[in-house]
């Protein structure tokens, strides 16, 4: 009788794969975040789909299959939303990423264990669980932001080029950019609730591969992802059936990933490229886009230190991997422990994320930097995406900044430009932080002329003096590299309609616009091109430059 009453019971139940019962009390979701804070009585529900002919989306969201190793921070399942190209069945791929905050477990009493998820909960709570799980994604979307979907709109007409490749929005909700391998038993204070214990999950890195792994379908000349859509039948919703090729046919897979996202991108392009490369059949051309991710970076600080630089307009000091030095600006500065551990804020996020506590760094950072530092004890370089950008990314790569970027880990007015792995004092900045002992800020101007000055020694250097040019990183050949730095004060990049179709720069009379420029990057060699529109190099500027390039620039202190 019992075991009637289980099977009967079990029957009643939503399922949502053989094993799991969408409830709470199954084993597979008690321990989850979503359970343990909210309790829901389906922790994972459907969506509804589209009523009416007005509700239909061009995009639909497909669930990746059930797999207890690959999950949303909160335990729910990760999702994609899907657009087929328009027109003939294509072999073109757009898969983008989003940025935002990111969250990891504490190892607060350092003995080994991260055990503390109480960031992660925090961030739940304030965002209502988005971005950190899918019980609320919509059946159908148009990935759109108050200006409109830039480089994702489907129109021909608007998106000539990018309107023909299957377009994949990778949804977050592993909520580490895109970057983790990790499960940690943690417990955290909840509002009402108190002390409570869960599962957390930072599977970014997982989801992107398994996402890889869906749209492979059945292999090279087999079909691709086949998946549940809607569409308007004469006035009415019906339910249709779209069938992708394979991911393994592919000519062309394009990467890209926005702000944080970005970031994520640079220690993943080439992970994901080599992971589409092992795929039997696949002989495609990979591409990476890092829009709005292009901060001033450490080793770009020793240009303005006077010791080791006396003049960057003729010495080139970026490729020289140096992390110490003594600026006006920074004061005297040592940033490896930023990115070695001496101090956590930025590397206990890495360690947090690994697989296990003993998985190897590579299975996070670039690979082919670890191989090469690892040797000589300095692997705590990878840890810094732009030595990862500067000295060690194969895949071509189109990078996006704005000058004037007010986003708080750029430009970040009226404040300034915080200078994370800059040494801690207390100063008048400190107040506007809102902590102390602080960073160094650098001022408007101070932040632009570092800029100018990185963008210049990147192109410069990239394909001489870099470790990959000089055989160091033996992973090459180094991928053709183009530069968009406009001064429109910006954050949103290629997901924005003006910043992608509007926004135009000019150099040598010749005007484009970052829609263009991305064209031409697509359609580029893979190695050996190297394009920028940099505002304040070559004569470039942007027509909705600033104050600050009104009438040429001049680098200071």
């Amino acid at each position: 009788m019992l075991l009637r009453w289980i099977v009967n019971a079990l029957a009643m139940a939503p399922l949502i794969a053989f094993g799991q019962v969408n409830n709470c009390s199954d084993p597979y979701w008690s321990d989850s975040l979503r359970c343990r804070l909210l309790n829901p009585a389906e922790p994972q529900p459907d969506p509804a789909p589209p009523a009416t002919v007005a509700q239909l989306r061009d995009y639909t969201r497909v669930a990746l299959p059930l797999d207890p190793e690959v999950r949303c921070l909160d335990g729910t399942r990760p999702v994609i939303y899907v657009d087929p190209a328009v027109g003939p069945p294509s072999n073109k791929w757009l898969i983008s990423f989003t940025g935002g905050p990111w969250c990891s477990a504490k190892d607060l009493d350092h003995d080994g264990t991260f055990e503390n998820g109480q960031e992660c909960l925090d961030y739940y709570v304030d965002n209502l669980g988005a971005l950190m799980g899918t019980a609320t994604t919509d059946a159908m979307s148009n990935l759109q932001s108050d200006d409109g979907s830039g480089i994702l709109d489907p129109d021909p007409l608007v998106n000539p080029v990018l309107a023909g490749y299957n377009r994949v929005r990778i949804y977050k909700c592993g909520f580490d950019r895109h970057s983790g391998r990790s499960t940690h038993a943690v417990s955290a204070i909840a509002p009402v609730l108190g002390n409570i214990g869960f599962t957390l999950f930072n599977h970014g890195q997982k989801i992107a591969l398994a996402t890889l792994d869906l749209l492979e379908g059945g292999g090279a000349g087999q079909p691709g992802l086949t998946y549940s859509t809607w569409v308007d039948q004469g006035g009415n919703v019906a339910t249709g059936q779209e069938t992708l090729p394979s991911i393994a046919d592919a000519e062309q897979v394009v990467f890209i990933g926005h702000s944080a996202s970005g970031h994520g991108l640079y220690q993943n392009a080439d992970r994901y490229a080599a992971h589409l490369r092992a795929m039997p059949g696949f002989s495609g051309d990979v591409r990476a886009i890092h829009d709005a991710h292009f901060i001033h970076a450490p080793e770009n600080e020793a240009a303005f230190d006077p010791a080791q630089n006396p003049n960057p307009a003729l010495d080139n000091t970026l490729f020289d991997a140096r992390y110490t030095g003594t600026t006006s600006a920074v004061g005297t500065y040592d940033a490896q422990p930023y990115f070695d551990g001496g101090v956590e804020i930025f590397a206990s996020d890495y360690a947090a994320w690994l697989e296990t506590s003993m998985s190897p760094m590579s299975t996070l950072v670039d690979e082919s930097c670890f191989a090469a530092h690892q040797a000589s004890s300095d692997a705590w370089k990878c840890l810094d995406r732009f030595h990862v950008r500067f000295h060690h990314e194969t895949t071509p790569a189109l990078i996006r900044e704005d000058f004037l970027d007010p986003n708080t880990e750029h430009g970040n007015p009226p404040i300034g430009f915080v200078v994370q792995w800059g040494p801690l004092a207390a100063r008048p900045e400190c107040a506007d932080l809102g902590f102390s002992p602080c960073p160094p800020v650098l001022s408007p101007t101070q932040y632009a002329a570092r800029l100018l000055v990185q963008a210049g020694h990147f192109l410069d250097g990239i394909f001489t003096q870099s470790e990959l040019a000089l055989g160091t990183d033996t992973s090459g050949p180094i991928g053709s590299v183009y530069l968009w730095m406009p001064a429109c004060g910006s954050h949103e990049g290629a997901y924005s309609d003006s910043q992608y179709l509007v926004t135009t720069m000019r150099k040598n009379g010749v005007d484009v616009t970052y829609r263009g420029f991305i064209e031409d990057f697509l359609s580029a060699p893979a190695t050996g091109a190297l394009e920028s529109y940099v505002t304040g190099l070559e004569g470039a500027r942007s027509l909705c430059e600033g104050v600050l390039f009104a009438n040429g620039f001049d680098p200071v202190p």
